[in-house]
């Protein structure tokens, strides 16, 4: 059957926003203040000309539809380009590592975007780089040989590979794809700072990132990053994209290969990681809850799997009130779960004295498979009162990094939903291979703090 979840009813039909002809609001306004003397509402973050509305796409019904998902609902390619670049033979770089690349590459896209924009063709090679900035208009098409790495850096800072409209004027209609049907590495096992992401989104409209592999070493930031910035005193989030046929291998369980802060419109399509969450809708920025800026609406998730990892998918609002999620095709092997969903609460290190407890407006799953592993899954303590007893003698006792919180052991259960907000599960889609009876899904009455 299908069933609606409501836990703490009454707490989520307080926050329901009314509908316009049966579909949900356009808008979705979020009616607090920023912290100190600002005062902004989400109608900064995006130019509502440029952003397409995929809202009606998800009914408000107990009812779980397979949605026909098209690409050209969220990203629109170019059908003419005004020039196109070899980033070798037009600027010089070497494809060796021993080069920082990132000067040349910057130039080659500033000389493309200025241009008119086209292509940059990356050839086969191995490149060092850091902090790029995509430009508009600029359309990377990158060998499958390609390994990226990044560029030595000279202190711990955070830092990112590559940028989109970070504290910018808006950056449009971009990509980073291969050229062929297999996949470009970005290789962070030699980072000398291990504090980066790969792809960061900020100030961003109309994007596609596909066809690529993140070779980890446990770093501490997800591959790809979405979020809020700050340009001439509004605010704005990516919005209008895709993010398709990713892999990352070795990640950390506090991260993984996405990680959505905040974000509009967004189909994100055939991911796969190894450790850590696949696809982290995880709003939890301390700057960004106190500010009540930012979050998440109207995200699409299609064919989303985990190995030896945290889970498959993650649904956390903290304080934030975000919009509405649907994730259809989930599957994990040997993880503690394949979907986490995650009450809204407010973190102590927030310091807005007016936060409520976060909420989606609508979290939609679908299709869900798992099998049952013994000793790989990521775990945290917090999470042992949703496991068997019987299985608890199974968690490894030594921490998976030196002096970290995560441990090795074994699958929880296929999903785990402690929302008080609108969820909706196709049970009849939720199977599990190899756990116990009573743990496919399981919610907080489920949990068992101690066992004899």
């Amino acid at each position: 059957m299908m069933k609606k979840i409501k836990n703490n009813e009454n707490n989520w039909l307080s926050l329901e926003i009314p509908r316009l002809d049966g579909l949900w609001s356009k808008s979705f306004v979020l009616g607090f203040l920023a912290v100190g003397v600002i005062s902004c509402s989400n109608d900064n973050l995006e130019e509502h000309s440029l952003v397409r509305d995929s809202s009606s796409l998800i009914a408000n019904s107990s009812n779980v539809e397979v949605l026909d998902l098209k690409e050209e609902d969220f990203y629109t390619p170019p059908t003419t380009y005004a020039v196109t670049k070899d980033f070798v033979a037009d600027y010089g770089a070497d494809k060796i590592f021993d080069t920082d690349d990132s000067e040349k590459l910057q130039t080659a896209i500033d000389d493309v975007s200025k241009k008119g924009g086209g292509k940059l063709i990356i050839p086969k090679g191995n490149y060092s780089l850091s902090d790029i900035k995509i430009k508009s208009n600029v359309h990377l098409i990158i060998n499958n040989e390609v390994v990226f790495r990044p560029s030595i850096r000279p202190d711990d800072k955070n830092y990112a590979m590559f940028t989109f409209g970070r504290e910018s004027i808006v950056v449009k209609n971009v990509s980073l794809t291969c050229s062929s049907a297999a996949k470009f590495t970005v290789d962070l096992t030699n980072a000398n700072n291990a504090n980066v992401t790969v792809f960061s989104f900020n100030n961003v409209n109309n994007f596609l990132i596909a066809d690529f592999r993140v070779l980890d070493k446990l770093t501490k930031f997800s591959s790809v990053a979405m979020g809020i910035t700050k340009f001439n005193d509004k605010y704005f989030r990516p919005r209008n994209g895709v993010i398709k046929n990713g892999n990352t291998f070795n990640s950390d369980y506090g991260y993984g290969l996405v990680q959505i802060q905040a974000a509009k419109n967004v189909l994100y399509k055939d991911l796969k990681g190894t450790g850590g969450v696949t696809l982290r809708l995880e709003t939890g920025w301390s700057f960004m809850n106190d500010l009540q800026q930012g979050g998440v609406e109207d995200m699409f998730g299609e064919n989303i799997s985990c190995t030896n990892g945290n889970a498959a998918v993650m649904v956390s609002p903290h304080a934030m009130h975000n919009g509405k999620v649907y994730i259809n095709g989930v599957t994990a092997n040997s993880c503690g779960f394949a979907v986490r969903i995650g009450a809204g609460f407010i973190s102590s290190k927030y310091t807005n004295p007016d936060l409520t407890d976060g909420t989606f407006s609508k979290v939609t799953i679908n299709n869900v498979k798992a099998t049952y592993g013994n000793s790989k899954a990521q775990l945290k303590p917090k999470h042992y009162m949703f496991m068997p007893c019987s299985l608890r003698e199974l968690i490894d006792e030594n921490p998976i990094s030196t002096g970290g919180d995560s441990y090795w052991g074994p699958s929880i259960s296929v999903v785990k939903n402690t929302a008080q907000y609108g969820v909706t599960i196709n049970e009849d889609k939720v199977t599990g291979t190899g756990f116990k009876d009573g743990f496919i899904i399981v919610t907080g009455d489920d949990a068992v703090k101690q066992c004899n």
